[in-house]
């Protein structure tokens, strides 16, 4: 009976912990914000309209513009229990992580008092987007700053206390001001509870007081560029700012906050929990991450987000094969992520894949993101060294922008496409621009090589091996020149003369003599078949010629007794020679 008894207490508290359900995640949205929530609808979308109202602020106060990024991702979890396996740190009780183009701000508990732990993470929101480097007293100050933010109907108030900031500063030794100014971002980020209580404390003091301080309010925007305290005068200046019967505020112009289109619906325990696990992944716990990413894969398998999840798992573990082959199956999943296919992209062509396996990822990227240079570049040296350049032009020219860093090369393979497309004047210019960007002597020369060939068309002429045959080898030519003659050698010294041949001597080694200036030049014909003829006779008579033919012969200067040269051409012009007088 007692036994009985003990059973049916054991089961009656045991079956609640059993049975309780996970807290069901919704999602209340707007144009700028997407709030994952497991309270109820009504805080959901009291949380939005706060976050609307600090865009609003950040915008018209501060002359922040958000830009066309994707909507900021806020997860309020209903509990610290629910919160706990996602806290990045024992001291965050809320964060902010910015990965690529997705902001997420995480958010303990859905306490009304968390709106300021909600304003202090969408302050560092700002300051990412704002791209300045700042010290970390001074960005966790200012985000401590701004998480004084109220509104009474349209009106903000700025500054005034943080309870429980300044009862840790009215109960607590304080750190030396100058050990907060030098503390790094990874000493700040390992400190303990307690230590992060108390830095968190003196910076937003520090940061409040050179704001809205008479004294150091005209100096803040040279402190926010190079920190320059007077150590002593500012530590005794913060312990007076801080003992003050009432640390002031601000009251600021009036914020209105447009109007807000709220949807509400329902997120599915899969889509949930993907979007933690991203979450973490984000925040680079990769770990953690991984342990819920794989869960996923079993429940489900098709899913690209996993797969691409997975795929950054890998790589962050040097295991690029097994992030290829990851993203692989992303995308034949249809991700709709493009930086993920350009990165697919990147890994395959290190892994020596053919162009037919990495074009499709550059192609889905541009799909999905129309004007991401990065792929089109990508895409058009991939069209460039499979010989379509056509397809190669046509990437190039659908970049916006050409970076700095890439000039050189964008404008030196244009250049070279140009060539292949017969382009030359385009292949010209191009070829210039490459080389008022060239950094060293490399890369003008590189340039210089695509301006001649711009300039010149491929051709043969005449060479002579290691044991002196002759061969035919290719070469340039100048462009479009009609009078190109491939017997002269590299080497040659050409030389030219213009004069009547008189005659052809053709015992043993052929030879000429032309009249010129009253004077008999002897050149040698080596071999006939390894001479230009223009405008040529049928036949040619040994001997004394009958007809006084007009001629001009090129040849390479080479003296040897009464021939001072080889022939490499002979030009004839019927039309000015006459026969020859007996003698």
């Amino acid at each position: 009976m007692v036994l009985q008894r003990w059973s049916a207490i054991l089961a009656a508290l045991s079956f609640p912990l059993l049975a309780a359900p996970d807290p069901v995640w919704r999602l209340t949205q707007s144009e700028h914000f997407q709030i994952y929530a497991q309270s109820s609808d009504a805080r959901a979308r009291e949380m939005l309209l706060w976050f609307e109202q600090l865009r609003a602020f950040f915008e018209q106060q501060g002359g922040w513009q958000a830009g066309a990024s994707p909507p900021v991702r806020v997860i309020i979890f209903a509990s610290e229990r629910e919160y706990q396996p996602y806290r990045l740190r024992p001291t965050a009780d809320a964060y902010y992580v910015g990965a690529g183009s997705q902001d997420t701000i995480v958010v303990g508990t859905d306490d009304r008092v968390r709106f300021g732990q909600a304003a202090h993470e969408y302050a560092h929101l700002v300051l990412r987007a704002s791209g300045g480097q700042l010290a970390p007293w001074l960005k966790e100050g200012l985000a401590e700053f701004f998480a004084t933010l109220h509104f009474t109907g349209r009106s903000p108030e700025l500054g005034g206390a943080l309870p429980g900031r300044l009862r840790t500063l009215q109960a607590r030794t304080w750190m030396p001001l100058a050990a907060l100014l030098s503390l790094s971002e990874e000493s700040q980020q390992r400190q303990e509870r307690s230590a992060a209580d108390l830095f968190y404390a003196q910076s937003w003091a520090l940061t409040e007081m050179l704001v809205l301080s008479p004294k150091y309010a005209s100096g803040f925007r040279p402190i926010l560029a190079a920190p320059a305290l007077d150590i002593e005068a500012a530590t005794r200046d913060l312990h007076a700012w801080v003992n003050q019967l009432k640390i002031p505020s601000i009251q600021l112009p009036e914020v209105i906050a447009p109007p807000v289109a709220v949807q509400v619906s329902e997120v599915s325990p899969v889509a949930s929990r993907l979007m933690l696990a991203q979450t973490l992944l984000a925040a680079g716990e990769f770990d953690r991450a991984e342990a819920r990413f794989l869960a996923l894969a079993k429940d489900a398998p098709d899913s690209a987000d996993v797969s691409a999840g997975l795929g950054a798992i890998a790589l962050h573990q040097g295991d690029s094969e097994a992030a290829r082959r990851a993203w692989k199956r992303a995308i034949d999943q249809g991700v709709a992520d493009a930086k993920l296919c350009y990165r697919y992209a990147n890994l395959a062509d290190a892994a020596g894949l053919p162009a037919g396996d990495i074009r499709p990822a550059l192609e889905r990227a541009i799909a999905l993101q129309p004007d991401f240079d990065d792929a089109h570049y990508q895409l058009a040296l991939l069209e460039k060294n499979a010989g379509r350049y056509e397809e190669a032009l046509r990437e190039f020219h659908a970049m916006r922008t050409v970076p700095a860093k890439r000039a050189f090369a964008y404008w030196l393979a244009l250049a070279d496409t140009f060539n292949e497309l017969g382009r030359r004047e385009e292949a010209q210019s191009a070829a210039e621009h490459a080389g008022e960007r060239a950094t060293n002597a490399g890369e003008r020369a590189r340039a210089a090589e695509e301006t001649y060939i711009a300039q010149t068309d491929l051709g043969v002429q005449f060479s002579r091996d290691a044991s002196g045959r002759a061969q035919l080898v290719t070469t340039r030519t100048p462009r479009q020149q009609a009078d190109w003659n491939p017997f002269i050698e590299p080497g040659d010294h050409i030389q030219r003369v213009q004069g009547t041949l008189r005659e052809i001597d053709c015992d043993g080694l052929t030879t000429i003599r032309v009249e010129t200036a009253g004077q008999l030049v002897t050149l040698a014909i080596p071999d006939l078949q390894h001479v230009q003829m223009r405008h040529a006779p049928p036949e040619f008579v040994c001997g004394p010629q009958p007809t006084a033919t007009a001629i001009v012969v090129d040849y390479a200067h080479a003296q040897s007794g009464a021939v001072i040269g080889i022939v490499r051409g002979m030009e004839f012009n019927p039309a000015a020679s006459s026969p020859t007088s007996a003698p």
